[in-house]
């Protein structure tokens, strides 16, 4: 009896290993888009949505959000042919994966970056060249105060 709960115990997480949980490839695309083609194993697909949802957030809000909902779709569609074998099942790779999330968070640190700059900017613009010098009599005093 050992031996076959052994087997089948082992028989179950190597069914587990081989199958794409459809649900999980769609919250790793809801989190961060491209993360659930990651998981599917497509690193390429992963991040053209990556790149392409943050350039359509970017420039503007609408395409941005429509890719990155079809990355959710097509993340779940494709688990689910993985697990019916009209697709071959690739591995999750960890190391593909931590490269993916750390570029994420780079692309999220340049986009709130040059976000800020171009509302700073804009902000400095509106003062003209006499509120110039009121921004920067402002700025001196409250360096002061810190």
């Amino acid at each position: 009896m050992d031996g076959e709960s052994d087997t089948s115990s082992s028989r179950g997480s190597t069914r587990r290993e081989e199958g794409k949980n459809q649900q999980v490839a769609v919250f790793c695309s809801s989190l961060i888009p491209g993360l659930g083609q990651i998981y599917n194993g497509e690193t390429v697909k992963g991040f053209i949505f990556l790149f392409s949802t943050v350039v359509g957030l970017f420039l503007l809000l609408i395409p941005g959000l429509i890719i990155w909902i079809y990355s959710m779709y097509e993340a779940h569609i494709t688990a689910g042919k993985m697990n019916e074998g009209t697709l071959e099942s690739a591995p999750v790779k960890p190391l593909i994966v931590v490269i993916f999330v750390i570029a994420a968070i780079f692309l999220a640190i340049i986009v709130v970056i040059v976000f800020l700059m171009v509302v700073i900017s804009l902000m400095v613009s509106q003062l003209g060249p006499a509120g110039n010098t009121d921004f920067f009599r402002m700025l001196d005093a409250s360096r002061k105060l810190f």
